[in-house]
């Protein structure tokens, strides 16, 4: 056992995590979140057509995403932009990456 003892994670943290962690556990949300940290932002539009997914699956998903804090949206004219809400995400998008190299 390592002579360094680290602080066991208070329930906060761990439930904090586990909420983010929930959110993304669908690939599609995963890959919405690449093409997110890729461009910044990005309509729906964009978004459906680059995973090539029917507009209402793209349209539930991102909602879901942002309902829960992980993006955030803004309007800008008939248009909808989403981008990264929580910096969080984009540290589970980099595990992701890492881990499929």
């Amino acid at each position: 056992m390592s002579s360094k003892t680290q602080e066991i994670l208070t329930e906060g943290a761990v439930e904090s995590t586990a909420h983010v962690l929930r959110c993304l556990g669908h690939p599609l949300r995963l890959r919405i979140l690449d093409i997110l940290e890729r461009e910044g932002e990005a309509t729906v539009t964009r978004i459906y057509e680059t995973l090539e997914v029917e507009q209402a699956v793209a349209s539930q998903h991102l909602t879901t995403m942002w309902d829960k804090g992980i993006l955030k949206r803004r309007k800008d004219g008939v248009h909808v932009f989403y981008g990264i809400g929580d910096e969080r995400a984009l540290k589970v998008l980099s595990c992701v990456r890492q881990a499929n190299c």
